[in-house]
């Protein structure tokens, strides 16, 4: 028995379930053509998902895989950017105090120059309190804390170190000792920032390289070379015009002989950005290819799709018509 031959109170409602399936059906039937594929994978392969979770949740993990690399890639950018504005300012201090330490350098040449390697020294300190995502660069695991105090404050802990001395090499050599010994002034009140932190996963069992912190040995003879360097123009300093010029030439070879190493941080840096761009070109190749795997699975024929589709939509309509005019039958109109 067809539904034609039902009552006429249950005639009405089962037009309209026949509506809701047909609507349901096109809605889905919709989303598999635009998707190319089955919008219920558990019916499309019969129960048999092993494959299909095994597959998903691969693609899963690599996305997290993927963020983790753009995120670390484009702090690595701003890390070594940050390192190249502290080389070039390595390099233009070292230039100005070989300059400011000849024998007919005057007092004024000597204070500039001073000068200028303090304005370097706030931006290399600027430099290194850079943050990313919120979070500061060169802090290791102490994320939340501005790893150097500013200009002022950091000259202002160094001078009782070195203000009663009287010769350069005296006056070098507490620079050196409080920025680059183990217990030292750096260690003890400089630096606020923590160990380095361990890279982020970037695949099972493997993890991006650390990042350097500004406690790294290349920045910390680099600082105690800018302070030397900055020395030579503070009023506080009780030296002679011999004795500055010394601590100028005193300068100029610390930031000499930290050029190795903050060319090889950045060539660390670059090693990393380097590793990161291949896992970014892996994890792409490896993404394809379980993507077409997985459409392999669950992808549908488009064809038979909208085929379906059409039939559908014309029984849908077909419907639509027999409900109109069951719905204008009338005893009245029967009779006339």
């Amino acid at each position: 028995m067809t539904w034609l031959s039902l009552g006429s109170l249950a005639l009405p409602h089962q037009l309209q379930r026949q509506g809701v399936q047909l609507r349901n059906e096109i809605s889905q039937l919709g989303v598999e053509l635009t998707s190319g594929q089955s919008s219920d994978p558990a019916q499309h392969l019969r129960g048999e998902t092993g494959a299909l979770s095994v597959l998903t949740a691969r693609l899963s993990r690599l996305d997290a895989y993927e963020q983790n690399a753009r995120m670390l890639s484009a702090r690595a950018e701003i890390t070594q950017t940050a390192l190249g504005r502290a080389n070039s300012a390595r390099e233009r201090v070292s230039s100005g105090m070989l300059a400011a330490s000849v024998v007919s350098a005057d007092s004024a040449s000597l204070t500039s120059a001073g000068v200028a390697a303090q304005g370097a020294l706030q931006d290399v300190i600027t430099s290194l309190n850079q943050r990313f995502g919120g979070q500061a660069l060169f802090s290791g695991v102490a994320t939340d804390a501005t790893p150097l105090p500013d200009v002022a404050s950091l000259m202002g802990a160094v001078l009782p170190l070195v203000s009663g001395l009287d010769s350069a090499a005296a006056v070098s050599s507490a620079v050196q000792s409080a920025f680059m010994s183990p217990g030292g002034l750096f260690e003890t009140s400089l630096y606020q920032g923590g160990d380095v932190a361990s890279g982020a996963l970037l695949d099972t069992g493997s993890n991006a390289p650390a990042q350097p912190t500004a406690a790294d040995p290349a920045l910390r003879g680099l600082l105690a070379g800018l302070v030397t360097s900055a020395l030579t123009a503070d009023p506080a300093m009780s030296l002679g015009l011999d004795q500055r010029r010394a601590l100028a030439q005193s300068g100029a070879e610390a930031l000499l002989g930290n050029a190795s190493g903050l060319s090889a941080l950045q060539g660390q840096i670059g090693e990393t950005q380097a590793l990161l761009d291949g896992k970014l070109l892996q994890y792409q190749t490896e993404q394809d290819a379980l993507t077409t795997a997985r459409q392999d699975l669950i992808g549908i024929d488009p064809y038979k799709a909208a085929t379906r589709l059409e039939e559908a939509r014309t029984q849908l309509e077909t419907l639509y018509t027999v409900t109109a005019r069951t719905a204008r039958l009338s005893l009245a109109e029967y009779l006339r």
